[in-house]
């Protein structure tokens, strides 16, 4: 089969494309316009040329060009070379170029001619840029990028880490952040655990918050106190962290209650802090705080009655306060009053609230309150008391506040 274009081919598309090209007034103007002022830029260069005589230039042999301007049958002289590419510079910067250059499918406009100044590029690499030069570059890029910039050598990695609070950063959410007291080092070391771990997953330790953080990151994380921490000396670091974009809690999980026995308390230690401070954190660790947990008996002296601490349902999703010491017992108004002012708020959201059960509550009372679901509090007898009572929003659909009894 005989795969030869016939000559007449050639001819004929280039036919076609001067057809095409002569169809579009756009084009034909673009080049009208490229076309008279080539023409006329030659003739001023002719003129110029005459008046200035160009001195000759000593031919030069090949064998001392340039390695880029041999070639195997290269008759030409660097002098000649350099006036070649003069003239074509000189031709083609024309100053109609930025209105039609862009439109016309002319060679003589093309821009590397137009802006043609004989200066060599630089051969400046990135690594040798100095520091404010690179941390310009550094703050120009995504978070991603940055990170993948950061790991590529020593110093990109200590121009990133120390200005790790002003660049951007990318949210993260794969783990969780553990505070603990280590029995065997008699200290308390901070853990970041990945969600959902198994046995050969990497355990980050460290003394401080800072510390299990990623570089260039902020952790949306769960954050634990263990038993025998003292929560209050934590507290200006986790708020210069949420300050900086650098550490978000979605929740602050206070443990340890459960090991409770007699008179001997246990779990986090809140006791440094009063409760006016407890909810202004809450307050300023908004709006990524969605829940509480206050599983410890050593909690926080209660500075107003009814404790105001129930108020903090429109912001939270989940609420709970468990095997505190002594035991904080709500009464049904105070319960009634902040469902009420719950149900009448446009902003509320579900929440979810572990309390003890209040003295003064009956079965009758929590039905004018909600739905009710009883259930038995001994499994072996029949008795059966009010567990859970579920609260609907007056006009919000879907919105409800449970309170689940213990």
């Amino acid at each position: 089969m005989d795969t030869r274009i016939s000559p007449g081919f050639s001819a004929q598309s280039r036919l076609v494309r001067s057809c095409e090209h002569r169809r579009n007034p756009a084009k034909r103007i673009a080049l009208m316009a490229s076309s008279i002022a080539f023409e006329i830029r030659k003739t001023t260069f002719k003129i110029r040329r005459s008046f200035t005589p160009v001195p000759e230039t000593p031919e030069t042999s090949e064998t001392d060009l340039p390695d880029f301007m041999k070639t195997p049958t290269s008759t030409r002289s660097t002098g000649r070379y350099t006036q070649h590419r003069v003239l074509c510079a000189e031709l083609s910067s024309f100053a109609l170029f930025p209105v039609f250059g862009a439109l016309s499918p002319s060679h003589y406009s093309a821009p590397d001619l137009l802006f043609f100044n004989g200066r060599k590029a630089s051969n400046v690499k990135i690594g040798q840029l100095g520091d404010i030069e690179i941390l310009n570059i550094m703050n120009q890029l995504d978070a991603k990028s940055l990170i993948a910039l950061s790991q590529t050598c020593r110093k990109f990695r200590k121009i990133s880490a120390y200005n790790e609070d002003s660049l951007p950063k990318v949210d993260v959410s794969s783990y969780e952040v553990t505070v603990a007291f280590n029995r065997v080092r008699r200290c308390v070391v901070v853990r970041a655990l990945k969600r959902g771990r198994g046995l050969n997953d990497v355990t980050i330790e460290g003394s401080c918050l800072r510390d299990v953080l990623a570089p260039h990151t902020r952790a949306l994380i769960r954050l634990t106190f263990g038993t025998g921490v003292t929560v209050s000396p934590w507290l200006s670091e986790l708020l210069q962290l949420h300050s900086l974009h650098r550490l978000a809690p979605l929740a602050l999980i206070f443990t340890g209650g459960a090991l409770t026995k007699g008179n001997r308390v246990a779990g986090a230690d809140l006791r440094s802090i009063t409760e006016y401070d407890f909810i202004q954190l809450v307050g300023r660790l908004q709006p990524h705080l969605q829940e509480i947990q206050l599983a410890t008996s050593r909690l926080f002296k209660m500075s107003s009655s009814p404790p105001r601490l129930l108020g903090l349902i429109s912001l939270l999703s989940s609420i709970g306060i468990v095997y505190e010491r002594p035991a904080i017992r709500f009464y049904f108004d105070d319960v009634q009053r902040i469902a009420s002012f719950w149900r009448s708020d446009p902003l509320s959201r579900s929440c979810d609230v572990f309390i003890r059960r209040p003295h003064d509550a009956s079965q009758e009372k929590w039905l004018k309150l909600g739905a009710v679901d009883m259930s038995p509090r001994d499994p072996c007898v029949s008795d059966s008391t009010v567990s859970r009572v579920v609260v609907s929003h007056s006009f919000l659909v879907n919105i409800d506040l449970i309170f689940h009894l213990h």
